[in-house]
């Protein structure tokens, strides 16, 4: 499944780029974890798939679908072969249910979209599921909000913002009770509205060009003290 899932990343790259161009705000956020990782996220149109596979840095990912995404058994395979777990969501499926556990035990990225639908209307936040709460609890996940400007089009570019890891340490080991699910999805609904708050002030203010100039500054800083370093080498190695 890893090996095919990086030869399509790899071939549709290109294709990615073209059909859905995007920026990142703080991308540098997205750090490698030692455990499994959440990436939670609004929901507004199918591309937030691309987003998530092609944007998103960082390995395998699994990603949550509703189970009329199925389609027949060659597009079943496909989508398993990419790592898309199908989950019903009127009634779920406890073996959907361990699959995402044990994703995220294996150290996987798991990819879900709390709102549990596509937001239709605006982009606001709509009411989040608990799901995401509980697979985090279980799997002891790390998590990550990771959304998105506005509804995507093709060939027009998107912004996406990472924002801090979700704080759930005093959660972790506790029996996973309404309350604790509810105290852990309220604090999912507070980090992506703040990344959220967050990128438009950055979308507004054209924060990747200020971006782009920081790494400008500090390539030139850098070369300027790998030039006197070897400055300071070749005057030591003279005198010697």
């Amino acid at each position: 499944m890893r090996g095919w899932f990086w030869f399509l990343k790899i071939i549709l790259f290109p294709l990615a780029l073209i059909l859905c161009p995007w920026r990142f705000m703080n991308k540098h956020k997205y750090k490698k974890y030692a455990r499994g990782q959440i990436i939670i996220s609004n929901h507004l149109s199918w591309m937030d798939i691309l987003y998530v596979y092609f944007a998103i840095p960082g390995g395998m990912k699994r990603a949550l679908s509703k189970k009329e995404n199925m389609g027949n058994k060659l597009q079943q395979a496909f989508f398993h072969s990419l790592g898309v777990i199908f989950v019903d969501r009127d009634k779920p499926e406890l073996s959907s249910m361990r699959t995402c556990i044990n994703a995220l035990k294996d150290g996987d990225i798991l990819a879900i979209c709390p709102e549990g639908t596509r937001n239709r209307v605006n982009r606001e936040l709509q009411p989040l599921h608990s799901g995401a709460a509980l697979f985090a609890l279980k799997g002891n996940a790390q998590v990550i909000p990771c959304v998105m400007h506005h509804r995507a089009k093709l060939f027009r570019r998107n912004y996406l913002g990472v924002g801090d890891p979700v704080d759930l340490s005093d959660l972790y080991g506790k029996r996973t009770d309404e309350a604790t699910l509810q105290e852990a999805t309220e604090r999912f609904r507070i980090a992506m509205q703040k990344t959220l708050d967050e990128l438009d002030v950055w979308v507004e203010q054209k924060g990747w060009k200020k971006r782009n100039k920081e790494d400008k500054i500090e390539q030139r800083t850098l070369k300027r003290e790998y030039k006197a370093a070897r400055k300071a080498y070749a005057k030591s190695a003279h005198s010697k």
